[in-house]
């Protein structure tokens, strides 16, 4: 069997007459420690033992129970409609008949053409012929004789004075015909009356039903019973030392040798189907998991870090 190679005085600085100086503050190192030897400060779990302690299972209580109303079952016959009188009616009959009435008689209808009026030009005369007196230099060239005479005139005809203008006038008069529009008839159904509607009266007889009716006997009662509390035991862990840190010695693995021990525990660890990591000989996180799982399972401190004691149980010292 291979043996792991536990310290190194190389590189290994705990002993406590040449580390005092490099203590890290507030720890108290280890007081039988020697040259060459490593050491981890770890956690050491609490430990308990278990003792029984009586507890209350269940609380003292009233038992209640409880019986049904009795009842006493009657039947009776019960009136559920009155009697009365019924009216039955029978309603007319008819028969259908066909009739045709003149709905608007014959007639005559008047149609008018109008008048048709053209235009043509019309002469007008605006003023008639007419006799005038004009100074005699209208009609002739002497105006007057001498100074003795007075002013000639001469009476001249003027025409008539004429203009066109255009007037309205009937070319075709105005025209009425005749349209003669023929009766209209219509046919209609008629409903005439074959048998008149008659009342015949009934008399309907009271009707009854029998109804079961419940009679209370005996009213629903409850009984209280007293139930005492029930007792019992229940295990309790109770600690017998604290939780505390420990300084534990450790392999030293700043050395070849400690590399090789590594490795040494990787392939241990592997064989219990621990760790499926590189057999590297560096204490990886995986390497330090498989280490925790060991040490939890065989009860060893450590929390993954490679202690001696950890390093003896894996059979390599």
């Amino acid at each position: 069997m291979k043996r792991i190679a536990l310290w190194s005085a190389s590189a290994c600085l705990l002993a406590p007459a040449l580390a005092t100086a490099q203590q890290p503050l507030n720890l108290q190192m280890p007081a039988q420690a020697k040259a060459g030897q490593c050491f981890a400060r770890v956690l050491v779990p609490a430990t308990y033992r278990t003792e029984a302690v009586p507890v209350v299972i269940r609380d003292a209580h009233d038992s209640v129970q409880v019986s049904n109303p009795v009842f006493k079952t009657e039947v009776k016959t019960l009136q559920v409609s009155d009697a009365y009188k019924d009216y039955v009616v029978t309603p007319p009959t008819f028969r259908t008949e066909q009739q045709k009435i003149l709905v608007r008689p014959a007639h005559e209808r008047l149609r008018a053409s109008p008048a048709v009026i053209g235009t043509r030009p019309v002469t007008v005369v605006i003023r008639e012929p007419r006799l005038v007196w004009r100074p005699g230099s209208k009609g002739s060239e002497v105006r007057r004789i001498d100074a003795a005479t007075g002013e000639v005139y001469c009476l001249v005809e003027e025409p008539a004075k004429t203009a066109v203008m255009q007037r309205e006038v009937q070319i075709a008069p105005a025209q009425v015909t005749r349209e003669r529009i023929p009766a209209l008839e219509e046919t209609i159904e008629r409903r005439v009356l074959v048998t008149a509607p008659s009342v015949r009266e009934v008399y309907v007889k009271a009707e009854s039903r029998d109804v079961k009716i419940d009679t209370l006997v005996e009213p629903a009662r409850e009984v209280r019973t007293k139930v005492e509390a029930r007792m019992g035991t229940m295990q309790r862990d109770v600690e017998v030392t604290p939780e505390r840190h420990e300084w534990v010695p450790v392999v030293c693995v700043d050395t070849p040798e400690g590399k090789h021990s590594i490795q040494a525990v990787q392939r241990a660890l592997a064989a219990r189907k621990l760790y499926n990591g590189p057999i590297d000989g560096v204490i990886g996180s995986k390497t330090k998991q498989a280490l925790a799982a060991f040490q939890k399972a065989n009860g060893l401190p450590g929390q993954g870090n490679l202690t001696v004691a950890t390093a003896r149980a894996l059979g390599l010292s």
